[in-house]
């Protein structure tokens, strides 16, 4: 029996259960999976070299047998794409079991990139459940606009997140225009420089995971996609902006 979908039913809108990873465990993942990559790079160097090697060796022996020019090259051509073809199967497994490391790794990421979006998001879930945003809730649940302000600045100025995760959850059910404090400006200035090194590492892992399998698939065919160097040299550059604070 196939299941199928009524039209009343809503399309999720959570990520896959997962965990969620704070700034050492998202720095590790970014670690392993460099470290991942640059062992899957070793490897596709060390295979497109005896690619080059056998390709060479074939183009030398046909020069030494008397063959012309091109008919040299010609031959250490059809030896190199016949080395590329026996080298891809013979190293198919090794390569893939990398692959699926950092396909694993990148996947595992999806709850911690959601719960890192944005400042706000990653305030809002700060002391959640604990007695102290609870009275904070509590105390400051009929405040007005300038005791939310204070409230607000003394949050930043003590830098205490769980007040003011209280403060931006109250902030967050009035009008936008009766609001003193932009939520937007407290969460930032709270929990910004964290987001931004956290969006910084899982960018990283999926950057890491990507360039590898670009790297496969143009040691598979042999040829180079433009496209998707452009695409990572781009990724990169908003990785180094996420470092850099911009």
């Amino acid at each position: 029996m196939t299941a199928t979908i009524s039209r009343d039913d809503n399309p999720p809108t959570l990520p896959p259960a997962g965990t969620l990873f704070g700034l050492p465990e998202l720095a590790e993942a970014a670690a392993t999976a460099t470290r991942l990559e640059e062992k899957h790079r070793a490897m596709i160097d060390r295979l497109e070299a005896a690619i080059q090697k056998q390709g060479q060796d074939a183009a030398d022996s046909a020069r030494r047998a008397g063959f012309g020019k091109l008919d040299a090259e010609n031959a250490g051509r059809k030896m190199g794409v016949k080395a590329r073809a026996d080298l891809r199967e013979s190293s198919d497994n090794d390569r893939w079991a990398i692959l699926r490391q950092l396909d694993a790794l990148a996947s595992g990421l999806s709850a911690s990139e959601a719960l890192w979006a944005s400042p706000v998001v990653a305030l809002a879930r700060a002391g959640i459940g604990s007695d102290t945003r609870t009275n904070h809730m509590a105390q400051l649940s009929g405040a007005g606009p300038a005791e939310l302000k204070t409230a607000a600045v003394l949050a930043v100025a003590t830098e205490d997140r769980v007040l003011g995760a209280a403060v931006v959850a109250l902030l967050d059910r009035m009008p936008r225009k009766g609001r003193a404090v932009s939520p937007l400006e407290l969460a930032e200035r709270l929990v910004g420089a964290d987001v931004r090194q956290a969006r910084a590492a899982i960018a990283s892992v999926k950057q890491a995971q990507q360039r590898a399998l670009n790297a496969d698939r143009e040691f598979a065919s042999g040829r180079r996609n433009a496209t998707a160097r452009i695409a990572s040299a781009l990724a990169e550059r908003d990785i180094a902006a996420m470092e850099g604070g911009e």
